[in-house]
């Protein structure tokens, strides 16, 4: 497969149907059901104002966030529950806009299906090692949780990189920016800054989450169908928030946008790019 061409679409193409859409949704209601809670906490006034703060992390963010050994051992569930939430608007903004631009990328490489099983994984890898090196390098205060998917998005961007070094980000159909520029600024902006602070726990979990990017997508590369798992949990998981097909109509729009977006990747890069999963929906719609 050839994965140095760039693809000419934008970042924000073909939006209504990107999982990274939904990946932004699923994690903007995370948080705002979150912050909903503590604003339940402000507004019941039972728990006094200088220890609002102490009762939301304790009591509420405790059970979404990522936290030392002892409390993942409590409540094992968090480590899903950490990458679909955040504590601050500007930080979840600004990983959204990392998410879907390095996810863009692996879209055009490896097809959207690998999209949310890479987040997933990525982030459990993560988050794994976040905890485990809090054994070692222990935070104080309430440095010790953490919520964000941060693991996911540098997964991401190496993956990227892994399987086209020399990728342009379209954002618009003339503007392009490296690849590799963009991870750089990615890293300079969080893991330097980490390192500053010592915050050795959250230093790993994006560099175990950016090797598992890197991993996942040469083992897609060989062939493996690694998302199929994921695909269908997901597919439940957010079938209350999609309605239905309520007739053939819609149906054959699905599939005219499927062989539609197959047949712009054989323009793009050739028709030895389409993977085996593609291949059989074009011939299956082509004998019909």
């Amino acid at each position: 497969m050839n994965y140095t061409n760039s693809s000419r679409k934008t970042v924000l193409s073909d939006y209504e149907h990107n999982p990274l859409i939904r990946l932004v949704f699923a994690c903007g209601a995370g948080y705002i059901l979150l912050h909903l809670a503590k604003i339940v906490i402000f507004m019941w006034g039972q728990v006094p104002v200088l220890e609002s703060t102490r009762f939301f992390y304790d009591k509420i963010l405790i059970h979404f966030a990522l936290q030392p050994m002892e409390g993942i051992l409590q409540r094992p569930w968090t480590i899903l529950t950490y990458m679909f939430t955040g504590l601050g608007f500007f930080k979840l903004f600004t990983s959204m806009v990392w998410l879907v631009v390095f996810g863009n990328v692996l879209q055009q490489l490896i097809g959207k299906s690998e999209v949310v099983p890479l987040f997933i994984v990525t982030n459990i890898i993560g988050g794994v090692a976040f905890v485990v090196l809090q054994q070692y390098f222990p935070l104080a205060g309430y440095d010790k949780m953490f919520v964000g998917a941060d693991a996911a998005i540098l997964g991401m961007a190496l993956g990227g990189i892994t399987l086209a070094p020399k990728y342009q980000v379209y954002f618009t159909r003339s503007l392009a920016v490296p690849l590799w520029g963009l991870v750089l600024i990615y890293i300079i902006l969080n893991i330097v800054v980490l390192y500053g602070n010592h915050n050795y726990p959250l230093i790993g979990l994006m560099i175990a989450g950016a090797l598992t990017g890197a991993a996942y997508v040469m083992l897609v590369k060989s062939g493996m169908k690694l998302g199929e798992w994921t695909n269908r949990t997901w597919a439940r998981m957010m079938g209350g928030f999609h309605p239905k097909k309520k007739g053939v109509l819609e149906d054959k729009e699905e599939i005219r946008y499927d062989l539609d977006s197959i047949l712009d990747k054989i323009n793009e890069r050739g028709i030895r790019s389409l993977t085996k999963g593609e291949r059989e929906f074009l011939q299956h719609h082509n004998d019909q």
